[in-house]
């Protein structure tokens, strides 16, 4: 089941403003930045590089696996109010990145 649409990042000013003013946390696979937004839910982007997945389809499958992992936290355990930048900074098995990232969104 994909993200809904309310809950993405789309725009290139909201993913500027998360890099230039929010709090980052690192994991062995994972950057994620996160800043307190002005509406009452959560909004997630992913950046899966170039560099690291050079295959489009590995970037697009695992943009979705990201996706899916943050689909059902999204009522009970994300901090509502807050907008999320996950980057993929290193090159790894699926299920242990969908590991990490339910982790570190804790």
């Amino acid at each position: 089941m994909p993200l809904p649409q309310k809950h993405r990042l789309v725009s290139k000013l909201d993913f500027d403003k998360i890099f230039r003013d929010g709090q980052a946390v690192k994991g062995s696979f994972l950057f994620i930045k996160s800043r307190v937004n002005e509406f009452s839910f959560p909004r997630f982007g992913f950046i899966v590089p170039k560099k690291i997945y050079s295959k489009a389809v590995d970037r697009n499958r695992l943009g979705r696996v990201l996706s899916e992992t943050v689909t059902p936290y999204l009522r009970n355990n994300i901090n509502s109010g807050r907008d999320f930048v996950i980057v993929i900074n290193k090159h790894g098995q699926e299920n242990l990145i969908k590991s990490e990232l339910i982790n570190l969104l804790k």
